[in-house]
């Protein structure tokens, strides 16, 4: 189960965000479907990382994430991908992770993938 930062619970492409995303979607790489979860960290990158971790899911993906946060996924056990800043919907996600078209996140390619942005907080949402 893969990770996907959500501005609404009704969006359907990756969010800019990741611990300012007001939602996750959780992917089965399986079947294509997924749920929609409020996150409980919303505002804290730190927060949500472990949120994040507390459900189980083997990986996760970003449009912007810190360095502190990958750090904690990954001490984590998460496989943790880049979208290259692309916004990229539920269902191109899940096409990426079947064909194998997904960049993980790795030492050597870290310092050119992460960046943690400054979009504004997305947590107050109705």
């Amino acid at each position: 189960m893969i990770a996907i930062p959500l501005d609404k619970k009704e969006s359907t492409v990756i969010s800019k965000l990741y611990g300012n995303s007001a939602y996750f979607a959780l992917l089965n790489e399986e079947t294509g479907t997924f749920k929609v979860l409020k996150n409980t960290a919303c505002g804290d990158g730190m927060d949500t990382a472990k949120f994040i971790s507390s459900l189980k899911v083997d990986s996760t993906i970003f449009y912007y994430m810190g360095e502190k946060v990958y750090d904690n996924l990954k001490e984590k056990g998460l496989k943790v991908y880049s979208c290259l800043k692309t916004h990229l919907s539920i269902d191109e996600i899940y096409q990426n992770l079947l064909n194998d078209k997904c960049q993980e996140v790795t030492i050597e390619n870290s310092s050119a993938l992460l960046d943690s942005g400054n979009s504004a907080c997305t947590c107050k949402t109705k």
